[in-house]
């Protein structure tokens, strides 16, 4: 066996790291787009970056508070703050008003206190029964609810502080909250001795009630939606797309700052002029290209779901990423990438590009296959329309979608639509009433 050097020719595709940019600017929503053309700016001196008109706006509204975006942006006031808001009120001694911070601090977004009370007591070196009266100060303050450890306390304690106490709703939450939940009233109305229609006046006072009580309460902003597309009639009454440019940065090339780097005649620096105008160039290309991409996409869509533009997301048709990506001569991953994180305008609201595209139930031979967000909606007209007294089984809603709009589904399907749709079974969903 011996060593030796050959030489031989062989094709193979390779990405350049032009081509991985254009990849990666395809999939950037607008904000990420943004902060990827500022940091290309400070490797390129000779590159500028123009502000969006959204971006433009929004910076003049924060001098102007009458302007909508600001209004949008207004910042709620936060959990936390509301409460230690009450403190004062409360007149506690130092250690005490330390412990009550401690456990405010610990409460998750939705109010629930989550860290077991040990292992606060560990941290603050306190006992365990100061920390308990201190998580009872918490759970008096407004909103009611707060500094609840499960979902049972937090009902209970906002049913203690109704100004009519409801006797046998407090000791149902408190003794039979899972099979309450779970609506095994027929067995939990013989242990208590009610009727079934007692059960049901407690599940709609327990319903008034609000099971995350920090919800309303936030630290961040209002998202603001900005779509990349949009989607309108034209003059003539067909579908037009336009590219919303007004969100996207412009890019420049700084001729001033060019001339005078030439000017110095030095063969290095119109080189390195050379290779930032390729970079610059490349990068245009890339945008350019970017837009195509989306306005090409966008203009297969509102083809193939003209329905939907017409009467909503009830009137969604079948249309998977692979169909869309053989149409315009691209990969199914080009498609992933083009509609991530990106928005369209139609005329029925902002919606994510991604909400177009959605499986198909399986239909009649005679009739056109329905898409799964079609069905889920008819579901859902169906549960809204039923009898709450007499709620459809799943297999009484199989049977409907086939009887009334020509879609055979199976049982099962059925159900998992109905899961994803957070709606329970019938069991969950039938009421009674007294008799």
């Amino acid at each position: 066996m011996r060593a030796e050097l050959r030489q031989e020719q062989r094709l193979q595709l390779s990405l350049t790291k032009e081509l991985v940019q254009a990849i990666e600017l395809l999939q950037y929503s607008a904000m990420d787009l943004e902060a990827f053309l500022y940091e290309r700016s400070l490797e390129n001196p000779f590159l500028e970056i123009r502000r969006s008109r959204v971006r433009q706006r929004a910076h003049r509204a924060e001098r102007d508070q009458k302007q909508w975006l600001e209004n949008i942006g207004a910042r709620q006031e936060t959990l936390v703050g509301h409460l230690l808001s009450q403190l004062p009120s409360l007149k506690l001694a130092d250690r005490d008003e330390r412990i009550v911070r401690c456990l405010i601090a610990s409460l998750d977004e939705d109010g629930y206190l989550r860290v077991p009370l040990i292992e606060l007591a560990a941290q603050f070196s306190a006992s365990e029964r100061e920390m308990e009266r201190g998580l009872r100060l918490v759970q008096s303050l407004d909103p009611p609810g707060v500094g609840a450890r499960d979902l049972a306390e937090c009902l209970r304690l906002q049913l203690e502080r109704l100004p009519e106490r409801d006797e046998l709703a407090e000791r149902i939450v408190r003794y039979h909250f899972v099979p309450f939940a779970e609506k095994s009233w027929k067995t939990l109305a013989k242990q208590l001795g009610v009727g079934l229609g007692e059960l049901q006046r407690v599940f709609e006072l327990i319903r008034s009630l609000e099971p995350r009580p920090g919800i309303h309460y936030s630290s961040d902003k209002p998202p603001l939606v900005v779509p990349d597309v949009i989607v309108a009639r034209g003059a003539d009454g067909d579908w037009m797309v336009v590219y919303n440019d007004d969100i996207y940065p412009e890019l420049g090339w700084n001729r001033g700052y060019e001339q005078r780097i030439a000017a110095s005649g030095d063969r290095q620096a119109e080189q390195f002029i050379k290779e930032k105008y390729r970079q610059f160039a490349w990068l245009a290309k890339s945008l350019e290209q970017r837009k195509q991409t989306l306005l090409q996409l966008m203009a297969v869509i509102v083809e193939r779901q003209r329905p939907c533009l017409e009467f909503g997301l009830s009137a969604l048709k079948p249309m998977t990423m692979r169909e869309v990506a053989e149409e315009l001569g691209v990969h199914e991953s080009t498609v992933s990438r083009a509609v991530r994180h990106k928005y369209a305008q139609t005329p029925f609201g902002t919606i994510e590009l991604r909400r177009f595209f959605s499986s198909a139930a399986t239909a009649d031979a005679t009739d056109e296959a329905a898409s799964s967000t079609q069905v889920k909606a008819i579901i859902q007209e169906l549960i809204a329309a039923e009898d709450p007294q007499a709620p459809l089984s799943d297999q009484q809603l199989a049977d409907l979608l086939h009887e009334r709009h020509g879609i055979a589904i199976s049982r099962r399907t059925v159900a998992k639509y109905r899961e994803q749709l957070r709606i329970p079974s019938s069991a969950k969903r039938k009421q009674y009433t007294n008799l």
